[in-house]
């Protein structure tokens, strides 16, 4: 799995084992390449590729060459890792697991960034109560402030956030707009978006934990079309059923994959 922290686990201890704390830590060395470019910071050149990151190991690597103090110690701004909201969950869950807590990505909506719309945004899901709750590991203190965030953000209510399945079953059920999910601003939103993003949330929970913009199998005809035709629409109708509620673990969902081959992410998603 890519979330696997490889040699650089050691580095996880400070970050503690509160899914809260984690965020506001990560906030420390971690700034969202949008925000950034948001808050007139820009993005530096050498941290440009940042985002592209597959492997967590890699984005400790570049972090600790930046600067190799403890990642508990703030940095400077130009010594940031300038990353995706998949990347803070991605730090999280092997934070969590390190800590030994069971934790995996998600793929789905978030309505807070950005009233009247669910923009994809990726959590960690964690099981530090012993039920499954969201994490959204990039609310930090300054961005709950900034977005004025009122609820916890360690158990992110489903008012606020939710599944790609959940919302491709709205989206289908007509009680929601599918040009209100994605990434409107981007010219990114719609049916063939959320359908891509169902595909890559059971990715996710077999232990394919893809970059945003990845696409396979089914995915990667909307990726090239941007419309899902009414037969591919039924193949998903299927497949986010399966998913509500999500296979217990990644062996479980493994299993479920099997009868969605074209769902199935490949070695290399992309292929």
């Amino acid at each position: 799995m890519w979330s696997d922290p490889g040699a650089h686990a050691p580095l996880l201890a400070a970050l503690s084992d509160h899914p809260a704390t984690i965020a506001d830590r990560l906030e420390q060395f971690v700034i969202h390449h949008d925000i950034a470019r948001n808050l007139k910071f820009g993005v530096p050149a050498a941290a440009e590729n940042d985002r592209g990151l597959r492997q967590t190991s890699q984005l400790l690597s570049t972090a600790i060459t930046r600067d190799p103090r403890p990642l508990t110690e703030h940095r400077a701004i130009h010594n940031y890792l300038y990353v995706t909201c998949r990347d803070f969950a991605m730090l999280a869950v092997a934070t969590l697991r390190h800590h030994g807590i069971p934790a995996r990505l998600r793929v789905g909506f978030a309505s807070y960034f950005n009233s009247g719309l669910w923009l994809d945004h990726l959590v960690c899901e964690h099981q530090s109560t012993g039920t499954w709750s969201i994490l959204d590991a990039q609310l930090g203190p300054l961005a709950r402030a900034g977005f004025r965030i009122g609820f916890d953000i360690a158990d992110v209510p489903a008012s606020a956030w939710r599944p790609a399945a959940h919302i491709w079953q709205e989206v289908r059920a007509r009680t929601l707009d599918p040009a209100t999910c994605g990434l409107p601003s981007a010219g990114i939103a719609g049916e063939w978006w959320i359908a891509a993003s169902v595909i890559r949330d059971a990715g996710a929970l077999a232990g394919t934990e893809a970059l945003p913009w990845d696409f396979w199998g089914l995915g990667q005809t909307f990726q090239t079309a941007r419309h899902v035709t009414p037969d591919q629409a039924d193949q998903i109708d299927h497949l986010a059923a399966a998913l509500i509620p999500p296979p217990p673990d990644r062996t479980a969902a493994q299993a479920l994959l099997a009868d969605f081959p074209w769902a199935t992410p490949p070695r290399n998603p992309n292929e």
